[in-house]
C-alpha cells in the first residue's frame, strides 16, 4: 500500500467517524495546515463549525492578532479548498486544546 493510499484511508476513516454532524469540522481540521500554513497551524485549532461560522482556538492573543489580520484570506482559502461557504471566523485566545 502506498503512503498516498494510506493517507486517503485515514482521512476517509476520520470523516466516517465524524459523521454528518461533524464532517465539515473534520474536513477543516484535516486541511488546517494547508489553509493557514505550518506555523499558524501549530498555534491554532478549529474547534467548531456551525451556520457558516468557524470557531478557532488560538494559543495566545499574539497569534490571534496574526490570524485576525489575515482572516479574509483564510476564509477565501477555506472556501476555495473545501468548496464550502464559510462567511465568518471567530478566534478564541488561550486554551490547553490549542497547540503550543
Amino acid at each position: 500500500m502506498s503512503w498516498t493510499a494510506l493517507g486517503n484511508f485515514c482521512q476517509d476513516l476520520v470523516l466516517k467517524i465524524a459523521g454528518e454532524k461533524y464532517r465539515l469540522l473534520a474536513l477543516i481540521a484535516l486541511n488546517w495546515q494547508n489553509i493557514v500554513g505550518e506555523l499558524l497551524a501549530e498555534r491554532s485549532t478549529p474547534v467548531k463549525y456551525e451556520q457558516h461560522t468557524l470557531f478557532v482556538r488560538v494559543s495566545n492573543s499574539t497569534w490571534m492578532q496574526e490570524l485576525v489580520l489575515i482572516k479574509e484570506q483564510l476564509m477565501e482559502r477555506l472556501n476555495k479548498l473545501l468548496d464550502i461557504n464559510c462567511n465568518e471566523i471567530v478566534f478564541m485566545a488561550g486554551s490547553k486544546h490549542a497547540r503550543k
